[in-house]
C-alpha cells in the first residue's frame, strides 16, 4: 500500500520525495489580494522544512524575484501583469491552464535565469513524442516566449531563450470560406426554422464581419437609425459560466455601415422587447441589448446559443465544413473580390493588427458605404440608403 503524502506548515508533498514549498508574500498593492510564492523541492520532509524556512527568509528580503525566481513564480507574476493590462479573463485562464499542464511539470522549479534554449527544445520534442499536434506545441512555445519576454522587461534576464527555440512546423490550411450560394442557403433554412430571427443574425454577420459576441453585445445606443450605422465597441464573453460584457477582442471600436435589412432586423428586435415589457407591466432599461430575451432588455443573448443554432442549420444542409467564423471570412474574401482594398475590408471587420485601422476616425467613409451595399446586394439585400 502506498504511503500517504506528507505535509507540514507551508510544505506539501505532491509526489513521493517531491514537495511544494509555500511562503506568504504579503498583499498585492493593486488588487489587495494575498500573494504566495511557490517552489518545488526534492528531498526528505526534514530537508523540505529547512528549504521552506530559507524561502520565507528570501521573501522577507525581497530576493524571491529576479535572479532567484523560478518559472512558477514568473508565471504567477506574468499572469498578474496580464490581468493588470485587462487581458481577457478567458485568455489568462487559457495561459494558466497551458502552463500548469504542459510547462510546469518540467520547468516549474527551474530558475528563470537557468532556462536555456536547449531545455525548451527538449520540452517541445517531448510533447511531440507524446503525440501533441504541432499547432498545440506552438501554443506552448508562445506561452513560454511571452513569459520570458516579460522577464526580460523586468530585468530578470538579459535575453529570451525562446527566441532561438524551434517549435515544429505547422501546415497552414487554406481557410474555408462559404460561397454566396451557401450563405443564402443557410439564411433560407434559418428562415424556415422555429427561430427565424437567426436568419438575420447570419445575414448581419456575413455583411459586417461582426463576431458572435459583438452581435450579442449590441445595445440601442450604438445604432444610428438615420445614418444607417452601428458602433461595434463591446462584446459578450462567457466567464466562469456567466455572460460578461467586455471591450471587443482587440479593444478597438469601429463604426460600420449597414443596409436597410439589418436596420429592419434591429428595429424588430427592439419592438419585441418593448412588447414584452408592456405585457409584464415593466419598462426597458435605459440602454437595452437589442438581442435579448429578458423582459427588461438587460440580459443579452448567449454567444454559444448562436453557435449551436448555426451548427444545427448548417448540418441540416450538409454544410458541416462551414463554421460561424466562416461568415466573417466571407465578408473578408468577397469584400476584396468586389474591388475594395484589404485595408478597407480589415477596418470593417475590426482586424488586429490593421495599420489602416489606427487612422480610422469613426466616420463611415463612402468606400465603406459602397462596401456595405455591395455585400448586401450579393445576398439579395436592400439598396443603398
Amino acid at each position: 500500500m502506498a504511503k500517504p503524502l506528507r505535509k507540514a506548515t507551508g510544505v506539501r508533498e505532491v509526489a513521493p520525495g517531491v514537495f511544494e514549498l509555500i511562503a506568504q508574500a504579503g498583499r498585492d498593492p493593486v488588487t489587495g489580494r494575498y500573494r504566495q510564492v511557490f517552489r518545488r523541492f526534492r528531498g526528505t520532509l526534514a530537508e523540505a522544512k529547512v528549504a521552506r524556512a530559507e524561502l520565507v527568509a528570501e521573501v522577507k528580503r525581497g530576493r524571491h524575484v529576479g535572479g532567484t525566481a523560478t518559472m512558477d513564480e514568473l508565471c504567477e507574476e506574468w499572469l498578474r501583469e496580464l490581468e493588470r493590462k485587462d487581458r481577457s479573463p478567458r485568455t489568462v485562464d487559457e495561459y494558466r491552464r497551458r502552463y500548469r499542464h504542459d510547462i510546469q511539470p518540467t520547468l516549474g522549479s527551474v530558475r528563470v535565469s537557468k532556462v536555456t534554449t536547449k531545455m525548451l527544445t527538449d520540452l517541445y520534442g517531448a510533447h511531440q513524442r507524446r503525440g501533441i499536434a504541432p499547432a498545440s506545441v506552438h501554443k506552448i512555445h508562445a506561452t513560454v516566449s511571452s513569459m520570458m519576454s516579460q522577464a526580460c522587461r523586468w530585468g530578470w534576464r538579459t535575453s529570451n531563450p525562446a527566441e532561438w527555440a524551434d517549435p515544429p512546423a505547422i501546415v497552414h490550411e487554406v481557410p474555408m470560406v462559404p460561397t454566396p450560394a451557401e450563405v443564402l442557403r443557410l439564411i433560407e433554412e434559418a428562415k424556415r426554422s422555429r427561430r427565424p430571427e437567426h436568419a438575420e443574425v447570419i445575414y448581419f454577420a456575413a455583411t459586417t464581419g461582426a463576431r458572435r459576441g459583438e452581435i450579442c453585445g449590441l445595445r440601442l445606443s450604438r445604432v444610428d437609425w438615420e445614418a444607417g450605422t452601428v458602433l461595434i465597441d463591446r462584446a459578450i464573453v462567457k466567464q466562469a459560466g456567466r455572460k460578461v460584457e467586455r471591450p471587443t477582442k482587440n479593444r478597438r471600436s469601429r463604426l460600420v455601415a449597414v443596409d436597410e435589412r439589418v436596420l429592419a432586423f434591429l428595429r424588430a428586435q427592439l419592438s419585441e422587447a418593448e412588447e414584452r415589457a408592456v405585457v409584464v407591466a415593466t419598462e426597458l432599461v435605459g440602454d437595452p441589448y437589442l438581442l435579448s430575451c429578458s423582459v427588461r432588455g438587460d440580459e443579452p443573448w448567449d454567444p454559444d446559443t448562436i453557435t449551436q443554432y448555426f451548427a444545427r442549420v448548417r448540418d441540416r444542409l450538409g454544410l458541416g465544413h462551414i463554421e460561424f467564423k466562416g461568415l466573417r471570412r466571407f465578408m473578408d474574401t468577397y469584400g476584396q473580390e468586389l474591388g475594395f482594398s484589404m485595408a478597407q475590408v480589415a477596418m470593417r471587420a475590426g482586424h488586429d493588427p490593421a495599420v489602416a485601422g489606427r487612422h480610422y476616425t469613426g466616420r463611415v467613409s463612402q468606400a465603406d458605404r459602397e462596401l456595405a451595399t455591395g455585400l448586401a446586394q450579393l445576398l439579395g439585400g436592400g439598396r443603398d440608403r
